[in-house]
């Protein structure tokens, strides 16, 4: 098995879940920028790129549909992809 070499590109996603209070979530894609190639520390907000909101009942048992676990990987492939230019 390979061993994390601790480099990654400047330019990423993350990813967080936020319970909106009325018994569903936002998951939120923002882009950020690392401050390094080799073990970035800091990571800083550059864009919001999109969102998607999810019943918590539902997203609490992991019930998704295998269609939404499509659509939050494509999202994320797509614009990973899309920020380091490598989108065709």
């Amino acid at each position: 098995m390979e061993t994390d070499d601790k480099k990654r590109s400047r330019k990423g996603v993350i990813v967080c879940l936020r319970d909106i209070g009325d018994g569903t979530s936002r998951i939120i894609f923002d882009d950020v920028i690392g401050d390094a190639e080799i073990n970035p520390i800091n990571w800083q907000f550059k864009n919001f790129y999109t969102w998607n909101r999810y019943n918590n009942e539902t997203l609490n048992s992991m019930g998704l549909t295998e269609r939404d676990y499509q659509h939050i990987g494509e999202n994320l492939v797509a614009r990973l992809l899309a920020l380091n230019g490598r989108l065709k």
